[in-house]
């Protein structure tokens, strides 16, 4: 779009941030405590566009523009996610599509372990509280002490998985770079994955065919440790994507991007804390229809005020693997 007549000038100053709490735009309402994405979003959907342009397009112009601003510079995929679904579209294109073919495939998944998750013992694990033994050991890099945590709740009632849940509010992410860019005064601490308990070393294996389009080692303590993301083509030109996390370090070195996966292949590890990110061992299995320049960057907590953003372009894990 560049050369087009720029967009009439739109203030998001700080001035403005709180008569956002109370906007409407479609039939969505603007997030309590909403920031600078909020307003410009309000701004498109309701104000004069130049040339009477398509929403769509002026969005994305819009997004041009401003790319150095904080809010859109932190992830510009998700600040056009935001923006979209804030001015009354769906965040991402063929939405509806996707969410259909994740219905229509409830269930299918269900083997990544190797064996069927819906037929094994599972426990859903509460993370979220400050206090949670497991996370406290793991931010502290005390492995007897997450180990121990886990098999209190293992004594307490026997299961053979544990389960983090989808969209937890979790406490431990606590440091700086949890900090919003895009909402003053928010944390990004929901967990956009779903987290699968089990043995280091556990196999995983390919739900689809598939094409790798990041493979790397994530060294950072909290990080990833061992990271594979791939390409699940659903329909023609019709993408999702996935992301396993806290896998072995063999794992993240076995592909390269490009690579293609045959639909059930033993493809990758959890990994152990050392080379996890320091975790009690466990895969973070996340979806996304978000395409990526680099799928690295792609977050795996974000803000709560943007929940009903996250449930769409990152939608639950569980809506596949479970039947």
């Amino acid at each position: 779009m560049k050369g087009s007549a720029p967009l009439l000038p739109i203030s998001y100053g700080t001035e403005i941030l709180t008569e956002s709490e109370t906007l409407m735009s479609g039939n969505n309402v603007i997030a309590k405590n909403g920031g600078p994405l909020d307003v410009l979003a309000q701004a498109l959907a309701t104000g004069p566009l130049a040339g009477d342009i398509p929403l769509t397009d002026a969005i994305d112009r819009a997004l041009e523009e401003r790319g150095a601003d904080a809010a859109i510079a932190a992830d510009p995929a998700i600040a056009r996610a935001i923006v979209r679904a804030r001015a009354g579209l769906d965040p991402v294109e063929n939405q509806g599509k996707i969410d259909a073919w994740i219905d229509a495939n409830s269930g299918s998944w269900d083997t990544i372990l190797g064996q069927p998750l819906s037929k094994m013992r599972r426990q859903v694990l509460s993370l979220g509280p400050a206090g949670a033994r497991i996370v406290e050991a793991s931010a502290a890099q005390d492995r007897e002490g997450a180990l121990a945590a886990y098999r209190a709740f293992q004594d307490a009632t026997p299961f053979d998985v544990g389960i983090g849940s989808w969209l937890e509010k979790r406490t431990v992410y606590s440091t700086d770079a949890y900090v919003s860019a895009r909402v003053s005064g928010q944390r990004r601490n929901m967990h956009l994955g779903y987290d699968l308990f089990t043995e280091p070393l556990h196999p995983l294996y390919c739900p689809t065919d598939a094409r790798v389009v990041c493979s790397e080692r994530r060294d950072m303590r909290l990080d990833y440790g061992g990271l594979v993301v791939l390409e699940h083509e659903i329909s023609s030109g019709i993408s999702i994507w996935s992301l396993w996390g806290h896998l072995t370090t063999a794992s993240a070195q076995r592909w390269k991007k490009g690579d293609v996966i045959p639909k059930g292949t033993q493809f990758a590890a959890i990994g152990d804390f050392e080379e996890n990110g320091w975790w009690l061992p466990h895969l973070h299995l996340q979806l996304s229809l978000l395409p990526y320049d680099d799928f690295s960057t792609m977050p795996g907590v974000g803000e709560e005020a943007y929940v009903d953003v996250w449930r769409k372009v990152f939608p639950d894990p569980a809506r596949l693997i479970l039947k």
